[in-house]
């Protein structure tokens, strides 16, 4: 076994500078100071967005900054409109129905059954430009797998 070690003279994948960014995210991403999530970058339509509320509401608007991933990733999760595909431990990749529509979502948590005696998750998914967070019960979802466009 080779004992290679990076310019910072950490073991491959220990250093959170060289080691390579997770699937679905990018080694460099685009934040606000006053954001709560990563974005790929400062056109991402949801921070554009975001910014214009901001704007709308008398707060203080910051400019976009590109930092390493690993610098926010323990801190902020990724922005679902710019990383549809990635899935952060514990969670799974789903379609949500919504509106007579399948939408890329993320599944966080099974709930339980409700009273009907089905199966409810909480999921986070994206309509239009804003983030829906919502209880939805297993009729509305469907699995999903990293870059799959419509639901199986």
């Amino acid at each position: 076994m080779g004992d290679e070690r990076c310019v910072h003279d950490f073991l491959p994948g220990q250093c959170g500078l060289c080691r390579p960014a997770p699937a679905g995210l990018t080694d460099r991403v685009t934040v606000t100071p006053g954001g709560s999530v990563f974005h790929r970058s400062a056109r991402c339509e949801a921070l554009v967005d975001g910014q214009r509320k901001a704007a709308r509401m008398g707060l203080e608007v910051h400019d976009p900054q590109v930092v390493p991933l690993e610098r926010v990733r323990h801190d902020r999760p990724p922005c679902i409109h710019c990383f549809p595909d990635f899935a952060p431990d514990g969670t799974r990749l789903c379609w949500v129905r919504h509106a007579g529509d399948w939408r890329k979502g993320l599944l966080t948590r099974w709930r339980g059954r409700n009273s009907a005696g089905l199966r409810e998750a909480d999921v986070s998914y994206v309509v239009e430009i804003a983030l829906v967070e919502a209880v939805v019960d297993e009729r509305r979802l469907r699995p999903r797998e990293p870059g799959q466009e419509r639901p199986a």
